[in-house]
C-alpha cells in the first residue's frame, strides 16, 4: 500500500507542475504580445483549477486507501506522504521542474523562430544640396546635389541566424554621361553578410562578409555616413559576451596578390559600474610589401564614458579617450598620440537643452625629414561630426600638413518644439607643431536645424563660417572667410 501511495503521489506532483506548461497551437505562434498575455492568464487559472482537483483526489485517496495524507499538497514540508518525507518530495519536485524548464526553453526557441519575421525589407533615400566657398578667396562657390538610396534585405532562417544584404545607389547629379546613361557605376552591395547570433547556445556571435566596422566614439573606426558612400569592409568578426563583450576582427583592406594590406583588431566594452563603461582597443595595420609600401602600425587606446542623472533629472556625463600609435610606415618609425575629452550636460525641461565642452588633440611632426613619423593618423574615423562641419580637417595628418591638430570646442542644442531641434557648434583650431609658418588656423561656427516632419521624414539644414587666422591664410593663400551651407531630406521606408 505504501508503494502504491508513493506512485500516486508522484503522478499527482507531475500533474500539478506540468499544468504550467504552454500548449503548442498546431505549430502556429500566438498572435502578438497581447495574445501571449491572455494565454498566460488562462494558464494561471488552469493551475488554480488543477490545484483544486488535486485536493479532491487526495481526499478520495484517503477514503479508498484508508490512509490519511495531508490536506494540502503544497504543504509537503509538514510531514510525509506515502513513506516519502518532505525533503524527498521537494527533491522530486526540483527534478521535475528542471526538466519542465528545459522543455519550456525549447518551446520558447521554437515559438521565437515561428514568430520572427522570416524576411524584412527596409530602406532610405537621402538627397542633399550643398553650396560651399571654402578656398578663402573671393569668388563663386560650388553647388552640388547628392543622392543616395539604400535598400536592405534581412533574412532570419532561424532565431539564431541572420543574413543581411544592402544594395546602395550613390550618385552626384549631373555625373552621368547623358540622360540615356544607365550604367549605374555607383550601384553596389554595401552590405552582404551572414551572422550566427549564438553558437551552441553560448553568447558567441560570428559575422562573415561585407559589413561596417563601427566602434567606440568612431574617432578611429567609424561609419562615415555623411559621405555619399559610407565605409564597408570585407571582414570576419567574432564577438564573445553580451553586456560585457570583446570583438576580434580581421579585414582585407587591399588585395595585392601574395602580400596584401590587412587590418586586425580587438575591441572591448566593459561595465565598471552602473552608468560607467570602459572600452579598450588594439588595431594592427599590416602590409608585408617592402619599401615605401611597408606597413606595420599598431594603434592602442582606451575610452572611458559615463553619465549620472540626479533626482531632479539633470544629467552630467563625460567621454575620455587616449591612444598611441607605434610601428613602421615605409622607411619611417612611428610614435604618435591623440587625446580627447568631452563634458556633457543635458537638462530635464521640455526644450531638452544640452551643452558639450570638448578638447581634442592629435600629435604633429615638426620635422618630417628626420625619419620618424610623429603625426597621428585618425585612420577610418567618422570625421564630419568631430572636427567641424565644413570638413576642412577630415583626414589627419594630411589636412593639417603633418602639424597635428588641437580643437577647443563648445556646442549647445535645444528643442524649439516637439519636431524642431536647433544647435550651434563653435571650434577654435590650432596646429600642435608649426609646419606652415604659424600655428593659429582660425575659428569655425556651425548652425544646425533638424525638423522631424513625421515618423519617416526628416529635414536638415546647416550653415557654417570659418574665419581664418594667420596659419590658415598661409596654408590656403587666401584671406577671406569661408562659407558653406547645405539642405538635406531623408525619407525612410
Amino acid at each position: 500500500m505504501t508503494r502504491s501511495m508513493r506512485v500516486v503521489a508522484r503522478l499527482l506532483v507531475l500533474l500539478l507542475v506540468s499544468s504550467g506548461l504552454p500548449t503548442p497551437v498546431g505549430g502556429q505562434a500566438q498572435e502578438g504580445t497581447v495574445g501571449q498575455l491572455k494565454e498566460l492568464q488562462e494558464l494561471r487559472h488552469e493551475v488554480d483549477r488543477k490545484k483544486a482537483e488535486l485536493r479532491r483526489e487526495l481526499r478520495l485517496l484517503r477514503d479508498v486507501l484508508g490512509e490519511e495524507p495531508q490536506d494540502e499538497l503544497m504543504e509537503l514540508a509538514g510531514g510525509a506522504i506515502g513513506g516519502m518525507t518532505g525533503d524527498e518530495l521537494a527533491a522530486e519536485l526540483r527534478i521535475l521542474r528542471e526538466e519542465i524548464d528545459r522543455l519550456r526553453q525549447a518551446m520558447a526557441r521554437e515559438r521565437l523562430t515561428a514568430e520572427d519575421a522570416k524576411f524584412d525589407v527596409q530602406g532610405n533615400t537621402r538627397t542633399r544640396l550643398e553650396w560651399g566657398d571654402t578656398d578663402f578667396m573671393a569668388g563663386d562657390g560650388d553647388v552640388r546635389q547628392l543622392l543616395r538610396t539604400q535598400v536592405r534585405f534581412t533574412g532570419n532562417p532561424r532565431h539564431d541566424t541572420r543574413v543581411v544584404v544592402e544594395i546602395q545607389d550613390s550618385r552626384l547629379w549631373g555625373s552621368e554621361f547623358n540622360s540615356f546613361d544607365a550604367s549605374g557605376d555607383q550601384v553596389d552591395f554595401h552590405l552582404a553578410f551572414a551572422e550566427l547570433q549564438e553558437v551552441f547556445g553560448k553568447p558567441v556571435r560570428l559575422r562573415l562578409g561585407r559589413q561596417e566596422l563601427v566602434y567606440g566614439s568612431e574617432r578611429l573606426m567609424g561609419r562615415g555616413d555623411w559621405g555619399n558612400t559610407p565605409r564597408a569592409y570585407d571582414a570576419l568578426i567574432l564577438r564573445l559576451g553580451e553586456s560585457n563583450w570583446v570583438d576580434g576582427f580581421t579585414t582585407k583592406l587591399e588585395e595585392k596578390g601574395v602580400k596584401d594590406r590587412n587590418l586586425f583588431g580587438l575591441w572591448g566594452q566593459l561595465t565598471l559600474a552602473e552608468g560607467h563603461d570602459v572600452g579598450p582597443y588594439l588595431l594592427v595595420e599590416q602590409d608585408k610589401n617592402g619599401g615605401s609600401e611597408r606597413l606595420l602600425r599598431l594603434t592602442g587606446g582606451t575610452r572611458f564614458t559615463g553619465a549620472k542623472t540626479g533626482k531632479t533629472g539633470h544629467l552630467f556625463g563625460y567621454d575620455l579617450e587616449g591612444a598611441l600609435q607605434t610601428g613602421e610606415v615605409g622607411f619611417e618609425d612611428v610614435f604618435a598620440w591623440m587625446g580627447t575629452a568631452t563634458l556633457r550636460y543635458h537638462g530635464p525641461s521640455w526644450t531638452q537643452p544640452e551643452i558639450r565642452l570638448g578638447f581634442d588633440i592629435y600629435s604633429g611632426d615638426a620635422d618630417p625629414a628626420d625619419g620618424d613619423q610623429k603625426a597621428f593618423d585618425n585612420l577610418f574615423a567618422k570625421r564630419h561630426e568631430f572636427l567641424g562641419q565644413m570638413d576642412l580637417f577630415r583626414a589627419l595628418p594630411a589636412d593639417s600638413n603633418n602639424g597635428g591638430l588641437m580643437d577647443m570646442r563648445i556646442a549647445g542644442e535645444m528643442s524649439a518644439s516637439e519636431t524642431v531641434r536647433v544647435g550651434l557648434h563653435v571650434h577654435n583650431f590650432v596646429l600642435v607643431e608649426d609646419t606652415i609658418g604659424d600655428k593659429a588656423l582660425g575659428q569655425e561656427a556651425d548652425a544646425v536645424v533638424t525638423f522631424a516632419y513625421n515618423e519617416v521624414t526628416e529635414y536638415h539644414w546647416g550653415g557654417s563660417i570659418f574665419v581664418p587666422a594667420d596659419g590658415m591664410k598661409l596654408r590656403s593663400g587666401g584671406e577671406d572667410p569661408a562659407f558653406k551651407t547645405w539642405m538635406q531630406l531623408l525619407v525612410r521606408f
